[in-house]
């Protein structure tokens, strides 16, 4: 006769309870909370570190560029914004300072809100010129305006105190504006041919408006 065992099973082999599930799953579901949150704040700080590299070296090239062109210019319009809204400035490179050295060179800055970018473009000193096209200098820069600080071109004057060379003031804010993210510059160019007696340099009547700007062309603000 076949014997049937009548010993109890042996606890260990019984399961969990629902109790220990339900602890085990809070405690999985807090660990991969908490992993979750590692990885997001660490792929935010890489994509902030990138946003802010890319915008810093977008800056310094667009700095360079307009130290070079600046530097060697005669007279420096002041700044000011079109009928669209765009703000811009003009400044006049001489002759002799120029490729050709035979006709004087206008160059003029762009920044335009709305697509929020920095471009440059240029033109000979003459009647009949052409500009060239726009070149995309920067992008993706923050509009920091307001009522009492004009933003990002400011003309300091040649004058009889301070300096008696005019000076181009650049202010800029680049990154991300919805992230709060980006790197702010400010910067000065020293226009080396200019002085007191340049045309662009007078405001008699302190309107923040060159008396007798240089490059005009009909159009050339909108």
């Amino acid at each position: 006769m076949v014997e049937h065992s009548t010993e109890s099973e042996d606890p260990d082999d019984s399961g969990f309870t629902l109790t220990e599930l339900i602890v085990s799953v809070g405690v999985f579901t807090l660990f991969m909370a908490m992993m979750v949150s590692t990885v997001v704040v660490l792929s935010h700080g890489a994509t902030r570190t990138q946003l802010v590299g890319q915008s810093t070296n977008s800056a310094i090239t667009m700095f360079g560029a307009l130290d070079r062109q600046v530097r060697y210019s005669d007279a420096i319009n002041y700044p000011g914004a079109g009928v669209s809204g765009n703000r811009y400035v003009e400044f006049r490179t001489p002759a002799e300072s120029t490729v050709s050295q035979v006709i004087p060179l206008c160059t003029q800055w762009k920044f335009d809100p709305t697509a929020s970018t920095i471009s440059s473009r240029s033109w000979n000193d003459t009647p009949s010129s052409t500009a060239t096209p726009w070149v995309l200098r920067i992008s993706n820069v923050i509009d920091d305006q307001t009522a009492s600080d004009p933003y990002p071109f400011r003309l300091m004057p040649a004058g009889t105190t301070g300096s008696a060379l005019q000076q181009l003031d650049v202010k800029l804010h680049a990154g991300n504006e919805a992230r709060d993210e980006g790197v702010e510059f400010t910067s000065s160019f020293v226009a080396r041919n200019s002085s007191i007696r340049s045309e662009s340099n007078a405001d008699f009547n302190a309107d923040q408006v060159s008396d007798t700007p240089v490059c005009v062309r009909a159009g050339s603000r909108a």
